[in-house]
């Protein structure tokens, strides 16, 4: 499969705008308009998107919804950091013991977000290694049948004061919503 920089972006976009919900629908307009897209070239987006299986037709009007195979491409790319449009309207991280299955989706997509750009932090060698260290007991936590909400809660804090001087405003914003410290 090889999609292009524009179509990966319209997947980006389509993924944000459904919540990486796969029974979600929005308008392939909407979308492409989200991305400067003119009303054709979004509809020759969703098109080709459908081609690969990655995009799924909803209605004949164009309602499209994201495919499984969809978000697992956001994931690879590293596109999902769970938050949509930055406003602070995602999962947070509750009083439950145990993080429901919506929630274990954002705390991966965040995730998958803070590790494709650690390396461009600019860290010292203890930093990284704790923000490491950090976002491996995270996925640990998720690999369990009963992730601990706490644990990932008191990861994502640490990874917060690792963020703090690194001058990552939106990885930080992202990682302090989720644990609600806005």
């Amino acid at each position: 499969m090889n999609i292009t920089g524009d179509n990966e972006k319209f997947l980006v976009a389509l993924f944000e705008s459904t919540g990486g919900d796969p029974g979600a629908q929005v308008s392939m307009y909407e979308v492409g308009a989200g991305i400067g897209l003119e009303h054709t070239e979004a509809g020759r987006m969703a098109e080709e998107l459908m081609g690969f299986g990655l995009v799924e037709v909803r209605t004949l009007s164009g309602g499209i919804g994201i495919s499984g195979e969809g978000i697992e491409s956001v994931k690879r790319l590293g596109g999902a950091s769970g938050t949509g449009d930055g406003d602070g309207d995602g999962y947070r991280l509750g009083g439950e013991m145990i993080i429901p299955e919506t929630g274990i989706q954002e705390v991966e997509q965040l995730t998958i977000r803070l590790k494709s750009c650690a390396g461009g932090l600019g860290l010292a060698f203890a930093p990284l290694a704790e923000l490491v260290a950090d976002l491996r007991t995270i996925d640990a936590q998720l690999a369990s049948a009963r992730p601990k909400t706490s644990i990932v809660r008191e990861c994502f804090r640490s990874i917060a004061d690792v963020l703090q001087d690194t001058g990552s405003l939106d990885e930080l914003a992202n990682v302090r919503r989720i644990v609600g410290e806005n």
